[in-house]
């Protein structure tokens, strides 16, 4: 559901409601659930104001993802950075090709949790002093927000930050080809490219000197752009294919860009080394891009253990201990040199120097305690890439008083995909008790934080790689849970509150019921939560408690469709499931009663043998 008051002013009144969604309008937000995926569609543009054309920089800023820069609110004080004194040889390259290389775009590149994003947030806050930064975007699937990883608004935001620029004649250029081009946030990325960045820069260099423009254009995150919002896909590997060719179309839009002659900035392009990445970039003539590795050639474990030095020495003075307070816990196991063992047990991975200091600094317990059990979590197989990272994951996920329905909680979340500012939401469902999130995910606060300075629930997981060793069985074994376990996990709690009809816990107190069953209602009728759902044992004041509150969810009609037809999926021609002949009963009393066109008895009869969906509406 959108944010904007606008869109509850524009929304449709059609006569009709189907399960086929409208794809006309151009904004779209997405609700995902698992691999399954709600398309939810608000109205803009100058429908809801005929005769009063919206004003240019109105129209961009509704594409403009403003979390995504390197300083935004959004990412916060605590967003990854280079500690003071390390990854300095990789930051010295990047900043002297920005002023000096050859090479008009750069790619960053490197394994999990080798520090990429880190390096671009210092480069960008570097960049931002030297008055040489022109834009940036940081994607991100961990801020589970649509707008941190569609493409759909990468360009848009670059262009928005061209436009705030102290540069004579380009802030009126851009928003002038905006007004020429009313659709151009419906076209491809290379059409967008051309129609804000680049036209208006030609137009603006007829006269301009551009010595004095900053340098750089900074872009985070490739490889966590998702597939296409607003689409249905049959099977994960569809969504893998649109993942894939989202991700050529934005390299292919920044390399375009920087292809130009007019376009006087480089180009700073950081993502995991996937292969329809390194298969794109190996396809630009020689000397197009530079790459840039990160491997041992920049010493990435003489700055862990510089790291790790400095800040188990923070620790020690925080808590009045002596300086090399942790020399005896390292040499009780034989290791005589504890931040030179960390960084090599790390394998180049940032990642693992930082969660372990995390945990240090937050877990229960001591310092000495803490530290001795994060020496216990030693990786059990060395041939593997990231055993230690798995090691110390398994370790600290174990610390919570029941780590499989930790675990449960933590991918349930995920499944989710992107919620803003819905984890009161998700919280308040999947409690079974006042407390319970606190209970089970507070001792992993080195994986995620759970609320915020102000007190309110949040979401926050400090590393995308905890969701790929959760994901892979092969990776963390007995903590393993499968789709269909988090499915039915979430289905249970769905099923809860239908019984309980409300949560079983109190609502933040700046919260309101109908604003908890707006959600509800949305994403009870979700495919891969509906079926565990209504298997559960309900009676029909539970069914009636819902339909009565189905209004409060702007895609509640087309929901009360998708249970009449999912809750009919398995029944046999011969017979219907005593789970579906309630629904459906349950179902056509509130149709009729709301004058909604209900099927014939023709169609119930075709509908025995061959299911025929949508045949419910509204009339």
């Amino acid at each position: 559901m959108s944010g904007r008051a606008e869109d509850e002013q524009r929304a449709p009144s059609g006569d009709s409601i189907s399960y086929k969604w409208d794809n006309s309008r151009h904004d779209h937000s997405r609700r995902q659930v698992g691999n399954n995926h709600y398309n939810i569609h608000h109205y803009h543009g100058q429908g809801g104001n005929l005769g009063s054309p919206r004003h240019p920089q109105d129209r961009l800023e509704e594409y403009v993802s403003k979390g995504a820069a390197h300083d935004s609110a959004e990412r916060g004080t605590d967003a990854p950075k280079c500690f003071p004194e390390t990854r300095e040889a990789v930051q010295g390259e990047l900043l002297g090709h920005i002023e000096h290389g050859k090479a008009r775009v750069v790619w960053l590149t490197g394994p999990a949790g080798a520090g990429k994003t880190a390096i671009m947030g210092s480069i960008a806050d570097e960049c931002h002093a030297r008055r040489w930064l022109a834009g940036s975007f940081f994607i991100s699937v961990a801020a589970m927000k649509v707008d941190r990883c569609s493409k759909r608004y990468i360009i848009p935001t670059l262009a928005y930050h061209l436009l705030q620029l102290n540069i004579p004649g380009l802030r009126a250029a851009i928003l002038a080809s905006i007004d020429a081009h009313p659709s151009v946030f419906d076209k491809r990325l290379d059409q967008q490219v051309e129609i804000l960045i680049l036209a208006p820069i030609r137009g603006v260099l007829k006269t301009a000197n551009v010595s004095g423009w900053p340098k750089a254009i900074l872009v985070d995150g490739v490889d966590e752009c998702d597939a296409d919002e607003g689409r249905t896909f049959e099977t994960e590997q569809d969504r893998q294919r649109s993942k894939e060719d989202n991700h050529r179309e934005v390299l292919s839009a920044l390399v375009q860009a920087n292809s130009d002659p007019s376009f006087p900035f480089h180009v700073i392009i950081a993502s995991r080394p996937e292969q329809v990445i390194k298969g794109y970039f190996s396809s630009l003539p020689q000397g197009a891009i530079k790459e840039i590795f990160l491997d041992s050639k920049y010493s990435p474990e003489a700055d862990m253990e510089l790291y790790v030095r400095a800040m188990l020495n923070q620790i020690g003075m925080k808590h009045g201990l002596a300086e090399g307070w942790y020399v005896h816990a390292g040499q009780v196991l034989d290791i005589e040199d504890l931040p030179h063992y960390w960084a090599n047990e790390a394998s180049e991975q940032f990642v693992y120097v930082a969660t372990v200091i995390r945990y240090l600094q937050s877990g229960s317990g001591t310092p000495h305690e803490r530290l001795k059990r994060t020496l216990n979590w030693r990786r059990s197989d060395s041939g593997r890439p990231f055993a230690s990272l798995d090691a110390l994951y398994r370790g600290i996920l174990q610390t919570s008083p029941d780590p499989i329905s930790a675990v449960k909680w933590i991918r349930a979340v995920l499944m989710y995909g992107r919620y803003g500012d819905r984890a009161w939401y998700i919280t308040t469902l999947q409690e079974s008790s006042p407390g319970e999130v606190g209970y089970l995910l507070g001792p992993l606060s080195s994986l995620v934080r759970i609320v915020k300075e102000d007190g309110e629930p949040d979401f926050h997981f400090y590393h995308k790689s905890l969701s790929d060793f959760l994901k892979d069985p092969q990776r963390s074994g007995d903590l393993h849970l499968t789709d269909d376990e988090v499915d039915s996990f979430q289905a249970s709690r769905y099923s809860a509150v239908l019984k309980n009809k409300g949560p079983l816990v109190p609502l933040p107190a700046n919260r309101t019921c109908d604003a908890f069953l707006a959600e509800f209602c949305s994403y009870l009728t979700c495919p891969n939560l509906f079926p565990p759902a209504y298997n559960h044992h309900h009676d029909a004041s539970n069914i009636d408690w819902w339909l009565a509150h189905r209004h409060l969810a702007r895609d509640a009609p087309s929901g009360v469709i998708k249970a009449f037809c999912l809750v009919h999926e398995n029944c046999r021609w011969y017979a219907c499931r005593p789970s579906c002949k309630l629904w459906r009963k349950c179902i056509l009393r509130y149709a009729k009663a709301n004058g909604w066109r209900v099927p014939t008895v023709l169609e119930t009869l075709q509908d025995r043998f061959k299911h025929i969906p949508f045949v419910l509406r509204r009339s």
